[in-house]
């Protein structure tokens, strides 16, 4: 049996509280009042009742309550299942299919709907409405952000959670740009909490035949960039992967990059991530002011929906996208015709 103390201003008062914390089952066992105040004098009454209910009762009690829940969560479903079907009612065949498609993807139904009503309003073509869908798309998205060192130095920063391949990102720019682009790059990893980190950035490092420096804090973050890497077109940071919810961590990182001469920041999200995850790190790590946008691990992914979620809500432009593990491949500009056949690619079928 469980028995607990309640106090309230009223007799109704604390039977309310006992009622909502124990149930109907509740058994009251005794009742006082009494004052609170100096030695009971010149206090306010208050009411004082012992109550016990019975473990088994409690179990029901919970599993009532959880009952309830679930109940209210597949009306509510229900209810934004039948209004999106309601929407799909009023469209023609063809761009049923296509919303559908959307949906399918894990685009919100808001903004599916969204697009689909900017097809109706543009008086798309009801035979082959597919590339209008693209050109929706292809403007909704918006242009590319890549990094661009034609002019003077250029330091950019890497920020993310742990496990989003932000150390192979950086080493596939670091090599694109110096074997491809024939750029001066240099490497600066301030992820001192991971040896494995830096022996794996420092292996790419060698192999790429480019400097890897380690800033242990902000003091030789900013003397490695004005003194060892002085001159080159390009230096690249890499950071602690963290946990989105570790704000201390996220507190110091912010520390560390409030160096005015980082040029950019490019936060990276995994596309096999939830789209609920995608939210609390983006809103995480915008503490940290990123400029852009990485998609990793698309080669994971089996929706992409959120490509247009996290454009939709966040509005930052996207800069490279990865699909796979391979050094220097597997990463590309992130560039609209990629990113629309993603999303569209089971309707070229």
């Amino acid at each position: 049996m469980k028995v607990k103390k309640y106090v309230g201003s009223t007799m109704q008062d604390t039977i309310f509280k006992v009622k909502t914390d124990l149930g109907p089952d509740a058994i009251i066992l005794n009742t006082r009042k009494f004052k609170k105040g100096l030695f009971g004098l010149f206090g306010k009454t208050n009411v004082e009742i012992i109550a016990a209910i019975e473990e088994d009762k409690i179990k029901e009690e919970k599993e009532t309550r959880e009952e309830i829940k679930s109940l209210k969560n597949m009306i509510e479903n229900m209810s934004a299942q039948w209004q999106s079907d309601n929407f799909a009612r009023t469209l023609p065949e063809e761009l049923r299919r296509l919303y559908q498609h959307l949906n399918n993807q894990g685009v919100e139904k808001a903004l599916s709907r969204k697009i689909i009503e900017g097809l109706i309003d543009e008086n798309y073509d009801r035979v082959n409405p597919l590339p209008f869908l693209e050109e929706k798309l292809g403007d909704f998205i918006g242009e590319p952000a890549p990094i661009n060192c034609d002019s003077g130095t250029r330091v950019v920063t890497f920020i993310g959670p742990t496990g989003i391949g932000k150390t192979t990102t950086i080493a596939k720019l670091a090599a694109n740009f110096t074997l491809d682009e024939g750029k001066k790059v240099g490497l600066i990893t301030a992820d001192t909490y991971r040896i494995a980190a830096i022996q794996q950035l420092k292996i790419y490092s060698d192999i790429i035949n480019i400097p890897l420096h380690i800033a242990y804090n902000r003091d030789d973050l900013g003397k490695i960039i004005r003194e060892d890497l002085k001159g080159y077109d390009l230096i690249l940071i890499d950071t602690a992967g963290n946990s989105w919810n570790d704000k201390i961590q996220i507190g110091r990182m912010k520390e560390l990059l409030s160096h005015d001469y980082i040029d950019e920041i490019h936060l990276i999200i995994s596309m096999n991530m939830k789209s609920h995850i995608i939210d609390e790190v983006i809103n995480s790590f915008s503490t940290l002011n990123p400029d852009k946008i990485i998609l990793s691990k698309l080669d994971e992914s089996d929706s992409y929906g959120d490509l247009l979620n996290i454009k939709e809500k966040y509005n930052y432009p996207y800069s490279y996208i990865t699909t796979g593990q391979d050094v220097p491949d597997d990463i590309q500009i992130a560039d609209r015709a990629s990113l629309i056949k993603y999303i569209l690619g089971g309707l070229y079928e």
